[in-house]
Formats: structure tokens, C-alpha cells, sequence
């Protein structure tokens, strides 16, 4: 039940910061809409640069692993790609992914879970 909140609170702040994302491209009108990456760096330089860092040696499988040989992936082909793509239909999508996560972790699952029991109580 923790991760479903958890996760709520994820799909929140991400609302919140697509609705950000709208403010800025309604006020800003002679400009294009603003680019996720261009976004972070505005508002915060450093955590952007951090994120970077911790995501090039940290999670990156190629960084952690030496015998696999390969280049980093993760960063730049994959995530500066995505910082270049218009940050309100992506925070809007990560916003759905996460409240279609939260709603997904609280479901039960199997049949025995969706359907109750068919004996009475006090059978044996």
C-alpha cells in the first residue's frame, strides 16, 4: 500500500509540473514550446548536472559492469532524447504512467482475488 502512495504522489508533482510546463509556453508566446531539459535547466542547473552524473556511473549497466565492453547508453542516446522533446506532453505521460501504476499496485490479482468465495460460512 506504500508504493500506491508513493506513487500518487509522483503522478501529483509530475501534474504539477506539466501544468508549469503549460504556464510557460502560454506565457512565453513567441518562443516554441519549451524542451523538457531546456526546462529543468532553468529552474535548477545543478540537479540536472547531477542527475547526469549519477545516472552515467551509477544505473548506467555498461558503466557498472567492465567486462561487457560497451559504451554508456543510458544518458545520452536515451535520456538526452527524451530532454529534447516538449516538456508538457512528457510530463503528462509520465504523470498517466505513474497513476496507472498506482492504481494497477493496489488491484488484487488472480481469479481468487477478483471473485469471492462461493462457500457459506459454516460449511465445511
Amino acid at each position: 500500500m506504500t508504493m500506491k502512495y508513493i506513487f500518487s504522489i509522483f503522478a501529483l508533482f509530475l501534474l504539477f509540473a506539466a501544468g508549469y510546463a503549460i504556464w510557460y509556453d502560454l506565457t512565453h508566446v513567441y518562443t516554441t514550446s519549451a524542451s523538457l531539459g531546456k526546462l529543468w535547466y532553468s529552474s535548477n542547473p545543478g540537479s540536472l548536472q547531477f542527475a547526469e552524473a549519477i545516472v552515467s556511473r551509477y544505473i548506467d549497466p555498461c558503466s557498472l559492469i567492465i567486462t561487457l565492453g560497451c559504451s554508456p547508453f543510458l544518458w545520452h542516446p536515451l535520456v538526452s532524447t527524451i530532454l529534447g522533446w516538449p516538456a508538457a506532453p512528457v510530463l503528462l505521460g509520465l504523470c498517466m504512467f505513474f497513476y496507472w501504476l498506482s492504481s494497477w499496485i493496489g488491484r488484487p490479482l488472480g481469479r481468487k482475488g477478483r471473485v469471492r468465495s462461493l462457500k457459506r460460512h459454516g460449511e465445511k
